[in-house]
């Protein structure tokens, strides 16, 4: 793997990076949003804060495992690269296929900016850090 593409790596995953964790950090904060409640959820109004704590808390490991991919840099191997990759996919499209689905977005532009920032960095990082064939393989 070429040094300019570790970089070109490593900088958008720090574009992905901060946009992973402000996301798992609002997120967690509706844990203990009383007005994060489900009032009218007959199983417990609080259901939905527990559930703004397990996205965080699925959150927090994806982000933790792209930073490692970032430091491993050329080292990684390409079945632990395709697992990551994997993660960070389904954990970006948590942040948008909801939308075209079922219209639900994040509550603001500030939100939606930074999604598209993480999601652009964070995918984008992994593209330049995946592993590189050997010539003739």
């Amino acid at each position: 793997m070429t040094d300019r593409r570790i970089l070109a790596g490593r900088a958008l995953l720090v574009l992905g990076i901060a946009g992973g964790f402000t996301s798992v950090w609002f997120t967690l904060a509706f844990t203990w949003n009383p007005l994060f409640e489900a009032v009218n959820l007959p199983d417990g109004p609080t259901h939905s804060n527990y559930h703004a704590f397990r996205g965080a808390m699925l959150a927090f490991p994806v982000n933790l495992l792209l930073i490692w991919v970032g430091i491993k840099g050329a080292a990684v191997k390409s079945e632990t690269w395709g697992i990551v990759t994997f993660l960070a996919v389904f954990y970006y499209l948590g942040w948008w296929i909801a939308w075209p689905i079922w219209g639900y977005h994040a509550p603001s532009l500030a939100a939606e900016l930074n999604h598209v920032f993480g999601t652009v960095g964070g995918l984008g990082a992994l593209y330049f850090l995946r592993p590189q064939r050997a010539a003739g393989n």
